[in-house]
């Protein structure tokens, strides 16, 4: 008995069941495609890296406490359009792998670039828009993001960066030292894209002559309200009409601005000679890193901190004649029965210096 073609017996057999055969593709395609539409549905939830992965927790942790809580991580961190979306899937695989075989505790360097792109998808009006009134600074998103600045093209996370670990080394726009001058600043997001001021500080205040911004500190804010501290009213509209500069009274402008990087923290990230001798080309250094990397300046330079203070007995250089030092000795006898400078003054001698004050149950004005 000759034996049949395998081949022969094949189509045979699929032409006697073919319906269950199809009946069976159909449900293992359903089958197929639900699994891989849930797969992804996990995997793509922040919360299966973030708790699941321990070296992902305080990304995870910041981004869940920021406002962009209600967008999921692959919307930033994967590149639009389905090409980006399977290039990110591979990433992350990558990394998993790497991850789990790693057998000595993991010291991969985690790193994500966030391409413009992605916050434009729901941010573009605020490149179109009018300043930004944020915390008293006065900002302009098109002035920075279109137009190069001091030859370098920044990006959306040149300012708004990533920085999680280690947040308490760089002052944030939020942070409350800022409520010295601006009492309006409300804390806000503590992490996840937050806007570090270190960023903002390097390039305003780095090799600028006298230790004052580049741009002169109206650009950022103007004078602060008026305040009352220490019993004191000071006008600063009034000092800068007479044209007083605010180095006159202020000390401290900036602190870190002009440190050199060291050649050696390259050998951080590169180990070719050919791009570490690369460290003087300023245009390669920053093109590379800030405008096609998205690297944070502080990756690489100091942590620069604006924190102006007040130069000591600045008041009694100018107005050391209008108040005699020993009026309290002078005026003991007044002070004891419960006299009020108005008393014997006219008001103005005082409340041009001093805040409303309530003193032996008499108000000052």
């Amino acid at each position: 008995m000759d034996k049949i073609p395998l081949t022969t017996f094949i189509k045979n057999w699929i032409s006697r069941y073919k319906l269950p055969i199809a009946i069976v593709l159909v449900v293992m395609l359903v089958a197929a495609a639900v699994i891989t539409e849930k797969v992804l549905e996990i995997t793509e939830n922040p919360a299966f890296c973030g708790k699941n992965c321990h070296i992902m927790r305080p990304y995870y942790d910041s981004w869940r406490t920021s406002s962009h809580n209600d967008v999921r991580c692959v919307e930033c961190h994967y590149e639009p359009g389905l090409i980006g979306h399977i290039k990110g899937k591979m990433n992350g695989l990558m990394q998993f792998y790497s991850y789990e075989t790693t057998v000595e505790e993991y010291n991969g360097q985690l790193y994500a670039k966030v391409m413009d792109k992605n916050c434009l998808l729901c941010h573009e009006k605020r490149i179109f828009s009018s300043d930004v009134g944020y915390m008293g600074i006065n900002f302009s998103h098109s002035n920075h993001l279109l137009q190069p600045k001091r030859g370098i093209s920044i990006t959306c996370t040149t300012c708004h960066s990533m920085l999680v670990i280690g947040m308490q080394d760089h002052r944030s726009v939020t942070d409350p030292s800022c409520a010295q001058c601006h009492p309006s600043i409300v804390q806000q997001d503590v992490g996840h894209l937050v806007v570090t001021t270190s960023s903002c500080f390097t390039c305003h205040f780095r090799d600028v002559p006298g230790n004052n911004s580049i741009s002169g500190c109206p650009s950022c804010h103007g004078p602060p309200k008026e305040m009352n501290k220490n019993y004191t009213n000071f006008n600063h509209t009034t000092h800068l009409q007479r044209g007083s500069d605010c180095m006159t009274c202020h000390i401290n402008i900036s602190t870190n601005a002009n440190d050199i990087v060291p050649k050696n923290k390259c050998y951080s990230c590169h180990n070719i000679k050919e791009r570490v001798d690369k460290y003087d080309d300023f245009k390669f250094v920053h093109t590379n890193h800030v405008t096609n990397n998205k690297i944070a300046c502080y990756q690489c330079h100091s942590n620069v901190k604006h924190e102006p203070k007040i130069k000591e007995n600045l008041c009694a250089n100018c107005h050391g004649q209008e108040h005699p030092k020993d009026w309290l000795t002078t005026h003991k006898k007044e002070v004891m029965i419960g006299k009020v400078c108005s008393d014997c003054h006219q008001t103005k001698f005082c409340i041009d210096c001093h805040a409303s004050v309530v003193a032996g149950g008499k108000k000052l004005q």
